[in-house]
């Protein structure tokens, strides 16, 4: 009689910790898919004067959203990290999240998922200032558009 009890402490002691494992495996799983992080370098809220429009063209970086807004707009267009779930596709991952990030040779592509055209930023020294460049690469022959974005 004994030796059952201690047979079944022991299963029941090795199915928790099995169970206990797998658990926090599939939570750290699940926090790595459902949010496209914003790099810490571009983090902060940042602006640039718009010297077209006399005001200042914003950006905000947090950690899973991307905020702009240019100078004489009411309303901020925000993509955000944060991912949810699709109808499934073959072939690709069926999570899906508004806001893209990759590195390149530029610097940080930022933009919206499944789309083109959207600027490549870096932190770096700008006049001797902390600054963010914002760089726009050309559709076709000619030069992309740069301008640079400083702390507020």
């Amino acid at each position: 009689m004994k030796k059952g009890w201690l047979t079944l402490a022991v299963l029941l002691a090795l199915i928790s910790g099995v169970a206990l494992v797998s658990s926090s495996s599939v939570t750290a799983q699940a926090a790595k898919k459902h949010y496209t992080v914003v790099p810490k370098s571009l983090r902060g809220h940042w602006r640039s004067y718009n010297s077209q429009k006399h005001g200042y063209d914003k950006v905000i970086f947090t950690k899973w959203q991307w905020k702009t807004k240019n100078a004489g707009q009411r309303k901020w267009h925000r993509l955000s990290g944060k991912t949810f779930k699709v109808a499934k596709r073959v072939g690709t991952s069926p999570w899906y999240s508004d806001l893209s990030i990759s590195k390149g040779k530029w610097g940080y592509y930022v933009g919206q998922s499944y789309s083109d055209q959207w600027p490549y930023w870096k932190k770096l020294k700008h006049h001797g200032k902390t600054a963010l460049r914002c760089y726009l690469p050309p559709m076709g022959p000619g030069k992309g558009q740069t301008s640079y974005y400083y702390r507020y």
